[in-house]
């Protein structure tokens, strides 16, 4: 897995966020739009992160021993699950805040840990991979913060349809690609 399929992996993710970003945005008034859409961001990213780096530590304390000789099967068995998790999701209602939403903090931390769950597994998959950490956070903190900021700021009231939602179906897709590509490849 290289760093080209490693940054796609990360847009896929980014897709994640950019569609929650978006159907806030929807519901939101341009009064909070602003502020909000960077506190979402800033939420997404470090959750994001956070989460990534619970996933390579896991897997390399307790784990690497075990999967080092399967590691391309577990790479494409967390691919193809992510994948299939976005196809379902790009059918179903995201989680999304309103104006009510934009000063509860509980319920940010909580929606930004539960899209930062995909983030775990990709951790785990990029350390059994023997990738390096730290260019591979980084590069998925600013993936997470501008695609949520693109989603965020592409959102408007006056939508008829969510684009954001068939980019969630392509980059399902995409996963299941690549998770195939990494048991033949």
């Amino acid at each position: 897995m290289g760093i080209i399929s490693v940054t796609i992996i990360f847009l896929c993710i980014g897709v994640d966020n950019m569609v929650s970003a978006n159907m806030s945005a929807i519901k939101m008034s341009s009064d909070k739009k602003s502020i909000f859409s960077i506190k979402l961001a800033l939420f997404f990213a470090g959750f994001n992160a956070l989460l990534f780096t619970a996933g390579y530590i896991l897997s390399m304390i307790f784990f690497r021993s075990w999967v080092h000789f399967a590691n391309n099967w577990v790479a494409f068995a967390f691919l193809l699950l992510l994948g299939i998790k976005f196809m379902l999701e790009s059918i179903e209602k995201s989680p999304s805040f309103s104006n009510v939403d934009a000063d509860d903090t509980r319920k940010l931390a909580k929606v930004s840990a539960v899209i930062g769950l995909n983030s775990f597994l990709v951790g785990y998959a990029v350390e059994t991979m023997d990738k390096a950490y730290f260019p591979q956070v980084l590069l998925l903190l600013i993936l997470s913060f501008a695609m949520t900021m693109l989603g965020f700021h592409l959102g408007k009231k006056t939508s008829k349809t969510i684009v954001s939602k068939k980019i969630e179906l392509a980059a399902g897709l995409l996963l299941i690609i690549m998770a195939v590509k990494m048991i033949i490849i």
